[in-house]
C-alpha cells in the first residue's frame, strides 16, 4: 500500500516504514485556493500498525482516519502509532 491521495483540504501520503511494522501516514492541511508550492497551514504523521485491521483502515475508512488525524493533538518529534 503505497499512494499519495487527495481527501478535501486534506493531502494525505501513505506508504510502509521502513520498520516493516507499520505503515507512515503523512496528512497535510491546504487552505482552498492555496497554492501547493506554498507550505501548508499545518502536517501531521501517524503510523499505522501493519496488521489486518490496519490495512482495512487505510483501505476502506482512509477519510475517517484523516478526519481522526486532524482533530489529533500532534506534539512535533512524537511518534504516535494507531494500532486497530
Amino acid at each position: 500500500m503505497d499512494f499519495e491521495k487527495w481527501i478535501g483540504s486534506f493531502k494525505v501520503r501513505v506508504f510502509p516504514w521502513i520498520d516493516g511494522k507499520t505503515f507512515y501516514v503523512n496528512v497535510q492541511c491546504f487552505t482552498p485556493g492555496q497554492s501547493i508550492e506554498r507550505p501548508p497551514v499545518w502536517e501531521k504523521t501517524v503510523y499505522i500498525t501493519d496488521n489486518e485491521q490496519g490495512r482495512e483502515v487505510i483501505h476502506d475508512f482512509l477519510d475517517s482516519l484523516v478526519l481522526h488525524i486532524s482533530r489529533m493533538d500532534v506534539v512535533p518529534d512524537n511518534r504516535y502509532v494507531l494500532t486497530f
